[in-house]
This record gives structure tokens, C-alpha cells and sequence, in this order.
């Protein structure tokens, strides 16, 4: 090393190797050479941020769009699961089964899955059988089937809170969406 760098003094020009000589050509600037270890912390920067974006967008989804539904009600102070049937009566074949599927999926207790005495039934509804409308409207709202299209049959008879009879409809309700 030579005197300069020892000290840490300014160089001069006749001594810096740096220095161009007046007519020869500027040497090229140095490109940066890749480096892994910047790409890497590059990609884990985008992939956390795609994760951020899916959880929020999960949140939202899930709080805003398709909010959960209890599937219980009170009955005499006491929780109780809402116990339902759900019949086809859309003419498509397997349309029952989904909706189960579906219904169980968020608690409730689907008993039993058939089909409807008519096959041509235009609107899903939702009847109440046990003389409680709340339970029937719990479960209108998880489908997804307007308020207006919720009835009263009650049957003592029957076992259950609720039946759902789907009709040709069923392409904008949620188990299908």
C-alpha cells in the first residue's frame, strides 16, 4: 500500500489510478451483480403481503359478506341445535345432498334428505314445523332465501324445527354460490 491509503489522505490525481488519462476512453460504469440473497428477501416480502391481502380479504368475507349463523335456538331457557329436513323439489337430482352438506357444514342437524312430492316447485322455502319462526328464519339466512318465502306449518308430529323445500331457485342460494 502506499502512503496515502496508510493515512487516509486525499490521493492526488497523478497518484490515483482512478484518474482517466485525457483522450483515452471512460471505463464502463460497474453493474451490480445479481444477488440471491436480495431476491430472496424480495419474494418473501411479496409472499407475506399476498398472505396479508387473503387474510383481510377472509376477514371481510367472512364478517361482512357471509356472516356466520347460529344454529341454535332457546327453547325453554335451554340451547338447542336446530334439527331439520331438507326435500328436493327442483326436479335436479342430487340438489338435497348439497344442501345438507351445506347445512351441517355451519352446525345445523339435518335428520333427513329426500325428495319433495312435487318435483316442480319455482321457490325455495323455508317452513317452520315446531311453532318457533326464529329457527326457521336462522336457517332461511344461512341459505340464503328471502325472509318473505318463510312459513308456518307446524306439525306436532314431526320431529323436527324446520324443512327446507328447495325449488328451481336454487342457483342463487349460497350452498351453490
Amino acid at each position: 500500500m502506499n502512503e496515502y491509503h496508510q493515512t487516509g489522505e486525499n490521493i492526488p490525481e497523478e497518484h490515483n489510478p482512478e484518474t482517466v488519462a485525457p483522450g483515452s476512453p471512460k471505463p464502463k460504469p460497474r453493474r451490480k451483480s445479481f444477488s440471491w440473497k436480495g431476491a430472496g428477501s424480495n419474494g418473501l416480502i411479496v409472499a407475506f403481503a399476498v398472505v396479508v391481502l387473503f387474510l383481510i380479504w377472509s376477514f371481510v368475507h367472512r364478517m361482512f359478506i357471509d356472516p356466520p349463523v347460529e344454529p341454535e335456538i332457546v327453547k325453554g331457557g335451554k340451547a338447542h341445535t336446530i334439527q331439520l329436513d331438507v326435500l328436493n323439489g327442483s326436479g335436479t337430482p342430487k340438489l338435497s345432498q348439497r344442501f345438507t352438506d351445506y347445512l351441517r357444514s355451519r352446525g345445523f342437524d339435518v335428520v333427513e334428505m329426500g325428495n319433495y312430492k312435487d318435483s316442480r316447485v319455482e321457490q325455495t322455502r323455508v317452513i317452520d314445523r315446531a311453532g318457533n319462526l326464529a329457527a326457521a328464519q336462522q336457517v332461511a339466512e344461512a341459505l340464503g332465501v328471502p325472509a318473505e318465502r318463510v312459513t308456518q306449518q307446524i306439525d306436532r308430529t314431526a320431529y323436527l324445527d324446520v324443512s327446507v323445500v328447495i325449488g328451481k331457485d336454487y342457483r342463487s342460494l349460497k350452498p351453490l354460490q
